[in-house]
């Protein structure tokens, strides 16, 4: 046996080597009538680098093989070349070489590229055959009978100009059979190939999908018309099942009908542009997932095919796996028509019979979509939701965590175009449900806590007949109306409008002011970046809200009864009264904040306080940021009004030099303790009486401006018998420099009693220096009575007067030098678009 095998093998090499032999000196001969026969079928020029004969390239046949080969396009003017191959195999049968026939059964195209291409006439550049040289005759030794191609590692690519079209894909290992005849050509193919997109206008299909084909089509030569037999084009799991005609004399006409079978969200998905598929892009599921459609008509610049697709799922699951979240058991059948005129203006897409389960609580409802150059929008949707699961399904850049219940009911028929800009009651409707609720929000520092209520939209506008909540350590419990939902919600610079009654049991302005804080590139901010401070409204909000707090909070004070309307416009808040009762008193206030530059806020207010403690309002306001007369130094009760212009920075912190104030004041039942400077009047009574003066009823008018506090003349009577009546006049810088003038009547005990008369002889005094660092000293008459006289410099000890007829000139007979006037109030600025409302 072995010796048999061993004379077998020897016999078939030397047969090889015999064949290898003849077609080695016959290969000039096999080359020559190639050529000859390949320029007699080809109407375009091929160029090789080199041709050879080989036995083993595609063993067991015989081939021609080309090296470095190029081929022209039959475009005229065409710098693209069709083709352009690394090597070309064209075999033959060893029978007809031993017949004298050279008959091309299969050709071989490796590592190549194909570029087929139409110019904006519809000519292309792929018509390289000779019509009438198709199929050989017998005779002739030379001709092209193929049974198969391959194609390994060759892109091919399609281009159209006219339609804006172009296909690209690359075939690792595609096997084709092709029979060629006078009248028709059919393909049969099947093998992997790469889509590298299919492009039609701007959007890309099929980008960079992996497919399996078998296909089997037959182009009619003489009808130019494509047969596309029921072939099938597998994605992933999703097989697609395609067949029909596609007649390309003069406009193309298609016929054509495909269906998809174990598909999924993921498949589909894949063969749409990513423009579409990005906002779902990381989504997946299960289940079953179908469609099916046909394309009918002519396709060319004018008109398009008709298009109908029918598509759905059963119990299928959509989820997300950054998420964790799924939909189940979701349901439903729709449809797809581009309508009579094979257009936008007449598509149709309905989805029917939507029901579904996020987090074990269901949702379901219908949609009709007509006209999609004009959209016409018919939705019904109903939702029983879990708050947290469902903003983790579908994320909301402006909410950054939830919880909680609702119930939604939504909805909206009409055009699209109207429900953008101005919706009715009849094209709008819907109900929202609020069930302990919980929204943090990326621009609030503080989150919205335990909501509850209803929302009802109608129109444009949304009723709340009932919402509480907290906010922060802040509590709400009100109703109102929300003006221009829909318009704000889905178009840029659009206004929401609020009209509210809003009741409290506490509000807490140390988070309130700050709790609106946008990030960085928020619209509507007014400016600013983020991290910065300030008290930031949105440019379009509009707001009128009636107000009630039993208990209000802010640094040191501790309110109640807040009472009063508040409404903005343009950024700039206004009240028309507000009420506080505060520090053992009763505080009104009424003027405009202006807001539009958050790191420069102006306030101009009219402010006024009946039997306010003067302890409770220096603590409250923290001693006004002085330390030479605090809380502790004062009791008796406060009336007051106040007209301020008041400007405050990014921190809510004032501007005092540009403050500007005037301040009508009546004290009654006034007590100073404990009063350092009263301590160094001890030669007009005992430091025992000094440490706690009482005075009578006081009332003065008061200036600030360019950081001063100007007190103009105020008699103060008290209890001091020595000091019954005292005079003061002065200033106080916010630097906290004094400069105080005091006049005191020689009382008996001093002058005899026919002299000690208030307009007589009396005892003058300044107060001069820093809270720290301040001296008392005695001021000599004839300096002060003389308008326009400088004072000496203050550096003489305060002593008695010597006793005798007074020579200083009674004290109202002319105004001492010290007198200060109310100082001249800057002119009002107003910005452009100031809302005052009083």
């Amino acid at each position: 046996m072995r010796k048999f095998l061993k004379i077998s093998f020897l016999t078939l090499l030397l047969l090889l080597s015999a064949a290898w032999l003849g077609i080695w000196l016959g290969q000039d001969r096999i080359i020559s009538l190639f050529v000859v026969g390949l320029n007699r079928h080809l109407q375009v020029p091929v160029r090789a680098s080199r041709l050879e004969v080989s036995v083993l390239d595609q063993f067991p046949r015989l081939s021609v093989t080309l090296h470095d080969v190029v081929m022209h396009g039959s475009l005229p003017q065409d710098t693209v070349r069709l083709a352009r191959a690394r090597r070309l195999y064209c075999a033959f049968d060893a029978w007809d070489l031993l017949a004298g026939r050279y008959r091309v059964r299969a050709i071989t195209l490796a590592d190549a590229r194909v570029n087929i291409r139409r110019d904006a006439r519809g000519v292309g550049n792929y018509h390289i055959l000779r019509p009438d040289t198709t199929a050989p005759a017998a005779e002739e030794p030379f001709g092209l009978e193929l049974e198969g191609i391959r194609l390994e590692r060759v892109q091919a690519v399609y281009e159209d100009a006219g339609r804006q079209q172009y296909f690209a894909l690359h075939t690792p290992d595609l096997v084709a059979s092709v029979g060629i005849t006078d009248a028709r050509v059919s393909v049969s193919a099947t093998g992997a190939a790469l889509v590298q997109t299919l492009r039609l206008g701007s959007d890309d299909y099929f980008r960079a999908k992996q497919l399996q084909l078998r296909t089997t089509l037959t182009v009619d030569r003489l009808r130019h018309e494509l047969t596309l037999e029921p072939s099938e084009i597998r994605v992933g799991p999703a097989a697609y099942a395609v067949q029909g005609t596609i007649n390309y004399q003069g406009a193309t006409q298609l016929n054509l009908r495909a269906t998809a079978t174990g598909a999924d969200v993921q498949s589909v998905l894949a063969l749409l542009p990513p423009r579409l598929t990005r906002p779902v892009a990381g989504y997946q599921s299960r289940g079953q997932v179908y469609f099916s459609g046909t394309v009918q008509g002519e396709l060319s610049a004018r008109q398009n095919p008709a298009v109908a697709v029918q598509f759905g799922c059963r119990e299928a699951s959509v989820f997300h796996p950054q998420y964790r979240q799924t939909i189940d058991h979701l349901q439903l059948t729709g449809s797809f028509r581009n309508g009579p005129a094979h257009a936008a203006r007449t598509a149709v897409l309905t989805l029917q019979n939507v029901r579904g389960q996020l987090a074990g609580r269901s949702f379901g409802g219908d949609l009709r979509l007509e006209n999609l150059a004009d959209p016409q929008l018919d939705l019904n949707l109903h939702a029983d939701l879990d708050v947290a699961r469902v903003v983790r399904f579908f994320p909301l850049t402006a909410v950054q965590t939830a919880r909680g219940e609702a119930q939604l009911r939504l909805q909206l028929h009409g055009k699209l175009r109207a429900i953008r800009q101005q919706p009715t009651a009849r094209q709008v409707a819907g109900e929202l449900t609020l069930r302990h609720v919980t929204l943090r929000l990326r621009d609030f520092r503080q989150p919205f806590t335990d909501l509850n209520g209803r929302l009802l939209l109608q129109g444009s506008d949304v009723a709340v007949p009932v919402l509480s909540g907290r906010l922060g350590n802040s509590d709400f419990r009100g109703r109102g109306t929300l003006g221009n939902v829909t318009a704000w919600a889905l178009r840029p610079e659009q206004t929401l409008r609020l009209q509210a009654t809003l009741a409290a049991h506490l509000l807490d302005f140390n988070q309130l002011l700050y709790v609106y804080q946008p990030t960085a590139g928020t619209s509507g901010s007014g400016g600013g970046g983020a991290g910065a401070a300030g008290l930031r409204v949105p440019a379009t909000l509009e707001l009128s809200v009636r107000a009630e707090a039993q208990q209000v909070r802010f640094r040191r004070l501790r309110g109640r009864r807040l009472q009063g309307t508040v409404r903005l416009q343009n950024q700039v808040f206004s009240s028309s009264g507000l009420s506080l009762r505060a520090a053992g008193g009763a505080v009104s206030v009424r003027g405009t904040v202006d807001a539009r530059q958050p790191r420069l806020l102006k306030a101009s207010t009219v402010a006024s306080c009946q039997q306010l403690p003067l302890d409770s309002l220096f603590y409250v306001f923290e001693d006004f940021g002085q330390q030479f007369i605090t809380a502790r130094h004062l009791r008796g009760q406060l009336t007051a009004t106040a007209e301020s212009d008041t400007y405050f920075d990014a921190h809510l912190s004032p501007l005092t030099d540009r403050l500007e104030a005037e301040v009508t004041a009546t004290i009654r039942n006034g007590e100073l303790l404990n009063f350092e400077p009263m301590q160094k009047l001890s030669m007009v009574a005992s430091r025992a009486t000094l440490r706690h003066l009482r005075f009578a009823e006081l009332h003065n008018r008061l200036y600030v401006q360019s950081r001063t506090v100007y007190l103009p003349e105020m008699d103060i009577r008290s209890n001091v018998r020595a000091a019954s009546l005292i005079r003061v006049t002065g200033t106080h810088t916010f630097d906290q420099q004094l400069d105080y003038h005091v006049q005191i009547p020689l009382l008996p005990g001093l002058l005899p009693r026919v002299l000690a008369r208030a307009d007589g002889p009396v005892l003058r005094l300044g107060i001069r220096g820093s809270e720290s660092d301040f001296a008392v000293r005695y001021e000599t008459g004839s300096a002060l009575a003389r308008p326009g006289s400088v004072p000496p410099a203050p550096n003489r000890p305060v002593t008695a007067p010597a006793a005798g007829p007074a020579t200083t000139p009674p004290w109202s007979a002319e105004r001492p030098s010290f007198e200060l006037k109310k100082p001249v109030k800057k002119p009002a600025q107003p910005q452009v678009g100031e809302y005052f409302e009083f």
